[in-house]
Parts: C-alpha cells; sequence; structure tokens
C-alpha cells in the first residue's frame, strides 16, 4: 500500500481564509483608490469652473467698471451654465440649483468696499455632493478699478 501526501482539511482551509483576507483587503484598497481619484477629479473640474467664470468676471469688468459696480454691488449671483450671464440673483447658495456638469453648483458672491467704489471683492465657488459629503473649491480675489 502506498501512502500519498495531500493537504489535510485544516491546511485547506487555512489558506482559502488567508486568500480571502488578501481579497477583501484588495477590495477595499481599491474602492478607496477609486472613490479619492473620483475626488481628485471632481476638484480639479471645479477648480477649472471657478477660474472660467473668473475669467469671464474679470472680462466684464474691463468692460464698464461702473456697470459692474451697479450690477455686483453686494450681491450673489448663481451661474448655471458653461456661458455665465447675469441673470440670477440669489440670496443663499441654497438658492442655486445643482445644474453644473450635472454635479456642480457654482455662485459667486461680491462685495464692495465704498462708494464711490474702486475695489470690488469677488469669491468664486463651486460645490459637488459625493458619498453624503459636500466639498467646494473657492477662488477669492480683488478686483480694481485700475488694473
Amino acid at each position: 500500500m502506498s501512502i500519498k501526501k495531500s493537504f489535510s482539511l485544516i491546511e485547506v482551509l487555512i489558506f482559502i481564509t488567508i486568500l480571502s483576507f488578501f481579497f477583501v483587503t484588495s477590495a477595499a484598497i481599491i474602492t478607496v483608490s477609486m472613490h479619492q481619484n473620483t475626488l481628485k477629479i471632481n476638484m480639479l473640474k471645479a477648480s477649472h469652473y471657478n477660474e472660467q467664470l473668473l475669467d469671464w468676471i474679470k472680462g466684464e469688468k474691463d468692460t464698464n467698471w461702473n456697470d459692474f459696480v451697479l450690477t455686483t454691488s453686494d450681491k450673489t449671483f448663481c451661474f448655471k451654465t458653461d456661458e455665465p450671464s447675469w441673470l440670477e440673483v440669489i440670496l443663499t447658495k441654497d438658492d442655486c440649483d445643482i445644474t453644473l456638469g450635472g454635479i456642480f453648483r457654482r455662485y459667486a458672491v461680491f462685495k464692495t468696499d465704498t462708494v464711490p467704489s474702486t475695489q470690488v471683492q469677488v469669491t468664486t465657488y463651486t460645490e459637488w455632493e459625493d458619498g453624503g459629503n459636500t466639498y467646494s473649491t473657492k477662488l477669492y480675489t480683488v478686483l480694481n478699478i485700475w488694473e
């Protein structure tokens, strides 16, 4: 009679347990990595939307300073599309719908220093929600009449 060498049931179960821990850990790491990647992509998109809006605002300022100050003086505007316009004045950020890119809310807050105004403080925000958390990028600048 010959003796066959093989693994016992306990050895096989230990191997399967160790292997399953490895796969579960790998899946968790991949999931977290994908979430972080999506978060970084959305942050880049939001930063782009802020820069795009600020460039447009600077163009509006350069067109006519007096009209710009009258239009923006101590107001908050919601910008729902890639092509900004002064159409929608809002009271709070919650009045601005999430429409830009399907997940983003973009608005700008204007603060005027004195009358007659020589400076306007502009803060652009782009916000989005992901996994129950709200993320935001902000861009702040001061626009002057003499720029």
